[in-house]
Formats: C-alpha cells, sequence, structure tokens
C-alpha cells in the first residue's frame, strides 16, 4: 500500500549535518469513543548541538476509526521555522490527510502504516505538496515494569513539486513507558537524513526525542 506524507524542505536551515538535536513532543488525547478520536499534539525542536531552538508547531488531529484494522485522520498544523542567523520565524500552514493501517500479529507483535499526504503553505514563498510513508513494528514486553513497550519504524518522504525523495527517518530504538492509566512517556532515537541545496546533498542529524502523551 502506497504511504503518504508530509515536511517538505524547509525554507530556513539551523545547521543540520552530523548535527545532534533533541526533539520534545506533548500529547493530549481529549475524546475518544469506539469511531472517533480527538488529539492535539505541540512540538519544539532544538538543533546545533541542542542549543538553538529551529522549529515549534501545533496541530489538532481529528481520526476515524473506519475499520478495525484501519483509521482516517485530518490535521491542520501551523510551524515557525527560523533560520540560525536570525530572530524572525516563517510560518508554514500544513493541511495533512492520511490513512493509517494497523495489525495485531499475535498476541505481543504489531504492525502499522501511516499513509499521508500534504498540502504546505509556505507564507509569502510558495506551496508544496509532499507525501509521507512510515512503517513501524512494535512488541509488548511484561515484568519490566513500567516499560510496557519496544519498537522500530521508518520514514521516507517525497515532494511532488521538486519530484525527489528529499527526507528519510530511522528510529532504531523506541521505548514506551506506562506513568499511569492516563499518561504514557515515549523516548526514541533517531536518524534524520534530509536533501539541501540545488545539488541535493544528504545531510545527517542524530535526535533524541521525547513524547509524553496525557489522555483525558
Amino acid at each position: 500500500m502506497v504511504a503518504f506524507g508530509l515536511l517538505g524542505t524547509s525554507p530556513v536551515q539551523a545547521r543540520f549535518d552530523k548535527d545532534f538535536s533533541t526533539w520534545q513532543v506533548l500529547g493530549f488525547t481529549f475524546y475518544e469513543d469506539e469511531a472517533w478520536r480527538i488529539k492535539a499534539t505541540a512540538q519544539t525542536r532544538w538543533y546545533n548541538d541542542n542549543s538553538f531552538l529551529a522549529t515549534w508547531f501545533v496541530n489538532p488531529i481529528l481520526e476515524y476509526k473506519i475499520h478495525s484494522n484501519l483509521d482516517i485522520g485530518a490535521t491542520y498544523l501551523i510551524e515557525e521555522l527560523r533560520a540560525q542567523s536570525g530572530d524572525d520565524y516563517t510560518r508554514v500552514h500544513i493541511f495533512r490527510l492520511y490513512l493509517a493501517p494497523h495489525w495485531k500479529l499475535g498476541d505481543r507483535k504489531s504492525y502499522s502504516m501511516r499513509h499521508l499526504l500534504a498540502l504546505r503553505a509556505i507564507e509569502s514563498i510558495d506551496n508544496q505538496l509532499v507525501s509521507r510513508h512510515r512503517f513501524s513494528f512494535n512488541y509488548k514486553v511484561v515484568d519490566m515494569g513500567p516499560l510496557a513497550c519496544i519498537g522500530a519504524d521508518a520514514e521516507v518522504f517525497y515532494n511532488y513539486t521538486t519530484n525527489r525523495l528529499f527526507e528519510n527517518r530511522f528510529r532504531p530504538l523506541k521505548l514506551s513507558f506506562s506513568v499511569n492509566k492516563q499518561t504514557k512517556l515515549e523516548l526514541f532515537y533517531m536518524f534524520q537524513s534530509k536533501r539541501f541545496g540545488d545539488d541535493a546533498t544528504w545531510q545527517t542529524a542524530y535526535v533524541f526525542g521525547q513524547l509524553l502523551n496525557y489522555k483525558f
């Protein structure tokens, strides 16, 4: 199945190649029943060896369980980006639609994908149509205290304006912890590779991420 996604090449960039960065994500699930789910997330990303706040964004998310193995969703994301050389932010509006099929492979294993198509409107610059392709594997663990699940995933990005792959993300390790019945914490390590410039040179950043999710 073809997967679709977002996040085109940024109009402003901090130092990237062999950089160490951290991402912080705060998520909320406001409502959930057998069919519908209403969520929101906020995220900050620090680059230049975790010394420069390069981007932050917020986005509400609406999901519908169309099948026991398939969710569909829509999001509107406002992202603020800034270059290393200045304090001014560039605003990006992103409209996204996605399919998220998922399967249980026994009692502990699960496999999922997210297929996302996005229109990325960069303030005062241009619009881009971008797709994103993520594939995830997770394994539930038992008798390991708060550690509930380990996993890995990979994601690639395609820009239909430039007609090329421009980013890939590989998370070889994700650790999910159950803080309590309403709160979950995920820690991950990621290799983020992107293409920059006219020669489309690949550069890589090393990312440590933290995701805290609370369900009302």
